[in-house]
């Protein structure tokens, strides 16, 4: 669910540019220097006006949704993601996108959206023409990823695991990101290489967030500013350090099998490790539920939990929570969580327990070993048997 809302807003949001470009064959040609692949076919394109950008970002939104917009807004309140007086998210939601978007690629239609002028709040580190160029580097790259590793594919796939799907846009997007900084250095005459192989390669993320926070309105909903995030700067910290393990080829076997859970992003270690064999792949997310009223069922994720619990998201090893709904429309929340030890769940449940309370619920815990199980809502029977 969450992830789309960095899937249609794709276009960076590290540099402050317009993305219309009259021909992409100068930018792919550049792209298949930089990443050493070439396409395997024209990329399609469109421009739009920034007039049209609303009404293609809500029906980008609501093709990607696996629900109507506004049950999603009640699912994100459900969860606590959000505080349940916000109002009219869809909308902050898409404000906040079209004060970002320059550009983006769709890997539904393979079609790169160009915008004829870059939004109000435009400033960038750059000159303009760098910067144009950066964003079109950026986005096609995007392109070369769903043409050669079926990455449009693999988002579809991945539809209802929230948490795969945003760990798949962290790859996509720090990669995307990597090759547009690759692009600025070669720019100025520097190698990215040399550039890597420096302990302060990392002030170039730090600095560009910092660059990127500048620019959303501080009324912004937390939730939807971090998420928006996330991608770009964990994403970016895994593909260095993929390449500094591995250069381009180390990409590539990254782009074949992506990681699975943003705990692998969080964590690169345990990802490399899969990579080379030697660890068991993660199971497969069931989404499925036979309650009656379910609206979704939800696979959360370090990233989330660490949003809503801080450090004691640590330790996630997997989870699945139920949101359900009532005919007078209130919802209940079944939790089931797995950490990596008794302990990792103690602290989890104490956390989550006084979060929930602190939002005015009265959750019910359970803990079992590495295992914890909670519930708050309307139904007081589902919630009993769902601990039962």
């Amino acid at each position: 669910m969450f992830r789309r809302l960095t899937t249609f807003a794709a276009a960076l949001v590290l540099l402050s540019a317009t993305a219309h470009a009259a021909s992409l064959e100068t930018e792919m040609k550049t792209v298949e220097r930089l990443r050493g692949l070439t396409f395997d076919h024209p990329v399609t394109q469109r421009t739009i006006t920034r007039a049209e950008l609303p009404k293609v970002l809500r029906a980008q939104m609501e093709k990607s949704l696996p629900y109507s917009p506004d049950d999603y807004a009640l699912i994100l309140r459900a969860l606590q993601l959000v505080d349940a007086g916000s109002s009219d998210l869809v909308r902050t939601m898409l404000d906040l996108y079209q004060s970002q978007v320059l550009a983006f690629y769709d890997p539904l239609t393979h079609t790169y959206f160009a915008l004829d002028r870059m939004p109000s709040a435009a400033g960038g580190l750059l000159d303009n023409d760098t910067m144009r160029e950066s964003v079109v580097i950026h986005e096609l790259t995007h392109a070369l990823q769903d043409q050669r590793f079926h990455a449009g594919a693999r988002d579809l796939a991945l539809q209802k695991d929230t948490d795969g799907s945003l760990a798949l846009h962290a790859l996509m997007e720090g990669e995307a990101t990597f090759v547009m900084l690759d692009y600025v250095l070669d720019h100025m005459g520097q190698k990215i290489s040399d550039v890597m192989a420096s302990p302060e390669a990392l002030d170039i993320l730090t600095s560009s967030m910092n660059a990127a926070d500048a620019t959303i309105d501080p009324g912004t909903p937390r939730y939807f500013a971090e998420s928006l995030k996330f991608p770009y700067a964990e994403g970016l910290k895994l593909v260095i350090e993929g390449y500094r393990r591995g250069g381009w080829k180390m990409i590539d076997s990254m782009d074949e099998n992506p990681p699975r859970s943003t705990r692998e992003v969080l964590h690169p270690s345990e990802y490399f490790t899969r990579l080379a064999g030697s660890a068991a792949s993660p199971p497969a997310f069931d989404d499925e539920s036979s309650l009656p009223g379910a609206l979704t069922v939800e696979h959360l994720g370090e990233f989330h939990w660490r949003f809503l619990v801080g450090n004691a998201g640590a330790g996630w090893v997997d989870d699945r929570v139920t949101v359900t709904q009532n005919l007078r429309c209130d919802t209940t929340v079944l939790v089931d969580t797995q950490w990596q030890d008794v302990a990792h769940a103690r602290t989890f449940r104490d956390a989550y327990d006084a979060f929930l309370r602190k939002r005015g619920l009265d959750p019910r815990m359970e803990v079992d070993g590495s295992h914890v199980k909670a519930a708050y809502g309307a139904d007081d029977k589902l919630m009993e048997s769902f601990l039962r």
